[in-house]
């Protein structure tokens, strides 16, 4: 299995920076997640594509692959992860940035175990409403 090319919870630095710096992003909720009572980490959806340092730690780029490009949301969390990060010694200011490449945000992005979690709520909301999933409907 290939490695992914962004962010993972079990992802790990050389770096003691980073490795704090990742720490702070898994504390940063993503606002839709929250709203549906299913609160879940930038880090655990996948959206963290990447932690850049430069001289020496002062200067942080972490770089965001929303769920959409349209996230009215984007500026909630670039505000807190920036009171985060900045919050880590040596750092002295932090560039949050959006992905803008054109690559697309899929759920294989998430985390192991949060795309099972999310994946038991769903099943268990079908339960609860009484629906047969259309695949055992048509078997």
């Amino acid at each position: 299995m290939s490695m992914p090319d962004h962010i993972t919870p079990d992802h790990e630095f050389d770096d003691p920076l980073k490795t704090a710096i990742k720490a702070e992003l898994d504390e940063v909720l993503d606002p839709c997640s929250c709203a549906s009572n299913h609160p879940i980490s930038i880090l655990d959806l996948g959206l963290v594509e990447g932690i850049e340092t430069n001289d020496g730690g002062r200067h942080v780029e972490v770089t965001l692959l929303l769920t959409s490009q349209l996230c009215t949301y984007f500026i909630d969390m670039n505000d807190e992860i920036i009171e985060r990060v900045e919050a880590l010694d040596p750092v002295e200011e932090v560039v949050v940035h959006q992905d803008t490449s054109g690559q697309v945000w899929t759920q294989e992005r998430m985390s192991d175990e949060e795309r099972k979690a999310r994946r038991e709520r769903f099943l268990q909301r079908m339960d609860d409403a009484g629906v047969t999933p259309y695949a055992e409907r048509t078997s």
